[in-house]
């Protein structure tokens, strides 16, 4: 049997402890253990079956989308907070019925969590039209009003937060308005989805 590379996302050789092996790197130096052709056989279909594994996994992983109004505050808080806290068991995204600029104080109080949504391109709904969802929750009354009753192939939850970009007053009051409404969503969503996980 010829010798293949059964692993394309291999760093290193899989055949022996060599990390500079021909067969991953493409350097000139040849791998430094023979396999037999049932080693060769053995290795190849452990390594197709945990990638697989890894594969059956992603699978597994429910889809969730948040809509508000503008995809600026309230829903990009809310898929980084449930990336962030249930991302082993969740893929969540978001949009809005159009779409804005990422507000400063939305990013100022995510970077405080160590999360990014300065980074993050703002969607409208029509985005994921055509795509599958496990969850799909509007954010505010004006979202609910918009939005599909079914989308993504299920039915819509509808939740009401407050938008803390109408808030009023210093810019520390405004802060705490939006360390607020991160804290409501990360606890409310957080509670609704251990619910339901708890239930499959």
């Amino acid at each position: 049997m010829p010798k293949k590379h059964p692993c394309p996302d291999c760093r290193r050789c899989l055949w022996c402890t060599d990390t500079r092996c021909s067969v991953c790197l493409g350097e000139s130096k040849s791998c430094q253990r023979k396999l037999s052709q049932a080693e060769q056989i053995a290795l190849y279909e452990s390594i197709n079956r945990a990638h697989q594994q890894q594969k059956t996994e992603v699978r597994r992983k429910k889809r969730a989308l948040f809509l508000c109004t503008n995809n600026a505050c309230l829903s990009p808080m809310a898929a980084a907070l449930i990336n962030f806290d249930f991302g082993d068991r969740l893929q969540a995204v978001s949009a809005g019925l159009t779409k804005h600029t990422r507000g400063a104080h939305a990013i100022a109080v995510m970077a405080e969590l160590r999360l990014d949504l300065g980074s993050q391109v703002a969607n409208c709904l029509s985005h994921y039209e055509r795509e599958p969802f496990d969850y799909v929750i509007t954010l505010s009354d004006k979202a609910e009003k918009n939005c599909p009753l079914y989308f993504g192939g299920v039915k819509r939850h509808s939740m009401n937060f407050t938008d803390p970009s109408q808030t009023k007053g210093s810019e520390e009051e405004i802060m705490a308005a939006y360390r607020k409404t991160r804290d409501t969503l990360r606890q409310q969503l957080g509670d609704f989805f251990r619910q339901q996980l708890a239930q499959q």
